[in-house]
């Protein structure tokens, strides 16, 4: 994340934290290509150490420590969630079966684990790429456009035989077909997260079905080899894939959901969720308690545009 509000407590340059993985990190964009070679490499002075210059043909900082950061999302959901229960939130887990409803009010949950209707006052549906498909099911009356094939992005984890700094890298990567551009993320446990190679496949309906195309994190590992040795000769950790939450228009969907009274949904966000989801939960939670949004003006995010 850039350009983070000076209010905000987990600001660059003031402290790290540990349990979330939280630091400030300097940031570069990265030009490699397959085609540079040896004979030139004297042309492109790299500033950062682990990053090889073999097939650099440019590289130049974007940002530094002291205006970015980076964060675990697993680690930081998991504080957020610790914090709320503190607080005397509960976390039930189950499977939404299905809804009553009574005049644009949702009443019950039907849900996989209770055997009588479960009553509810506020249902927000946030249910990252599922959301669409729930709201397509369940409230049938908001007529969202038609679904359209989810975006699936892949990553490698990596375990390189020599340390890495903590810069954080923007590749742009030249090969004969185009450019590709994965983004290179090192780890304080010694490991090295790179992403990108987004295909379009149907979303499963259960998580646990999601699973990578390993060519596709093959060219991962390779494009980012060209970037630093270290990371083409590194023990492959794991290989995975995720679906990002969009919308047909690209634009994150925030507000009620219309033709509802009391139902509310949060998605679209694609690769952005961890940098607004915190965000985008004070301005719902706002919506729900005062009928507005005080943080920010989400107007923009309305569901209803979509009618």
């Amino acid at each position: 994340s850039s350009g983070i509000n000076a209010e905000w407590p987990l600001r660059p340059g003031k402290g790290e934290y540990p349990d979330l993985d939280y630091r400030g990190v300097d940031t570069y964009q990265v030009n490699t290509s397959q085609k540079r070679g040896r004979q030139d490499k004297e042309c492109v002075k790299v500033p950062v150490k682990w990053v090889t210059d073999d097939y650099i043909t440019g590289i130049k900082l974007l940002e530094t420590s002291e205006n970015t950061a980076k964060v675990s999302p697993k680690l930081l959901c998991n504080k957020l969630l610790a914090v709320a229960q503190s607080r005397g939130v509960q976390l039930k887990l189950s499977k939404v079966l299905g809804v009553n409803k009574s005049d644009g009010v949702i009443t019950h949950l039907l849900t996989s684990t209770n055997q009588d209707p479960v009553p509810v006052d506020i249902v927000v549906v946030a249910a990252g790429p599922w959301t669409t498909k729930f709201i397509h099911q369940h409230f049938s009356e908001y007529k969202l456009p038609s679904l359209r094939p989810q975006t699936r992005a892949h990553s490698v984890v990596l375990r390189p035989s020599t340390s890495v700094g903590s810069e954080c890298l923007f590749q742009y990567h030249s090969t004969p077909s185009g450019t590709v551009d994965p983004e290179i993320y090192p780890v304080p446990d010694g490991t090295v997260y790179v992403c990108g190679e987004i295909d379009y496949v149907e979303l499963p309906d259960n998580p646990l079905q999601i699973s990578p195309d390993s060519g596709r994190c093959n060219e991962l590992i390779a494009q980012a080899g060209h970037a630093s040795k270290c990371l083409l000769s590194a023990e492959v950790v794991a290989k995975q894939a995720c679906y990002l939450p969009g919308s047909h228009d690209d634009i994150p969907i925030i507000g009620k959901v219309p033709g509802t009274h009391n139902v509310y949904v949060a998605t679209g966000h694609t690769f952005w969720g961890i940098l607004n989801g915190p965000a985008t939960g004070k301005c719902l939670a706002e919506l729900i308690l005062f009928g507005e949004s005080r943080t920010c003006d989400i107007t923009s995010f309305r569901p209803e545009r979509f009618l």
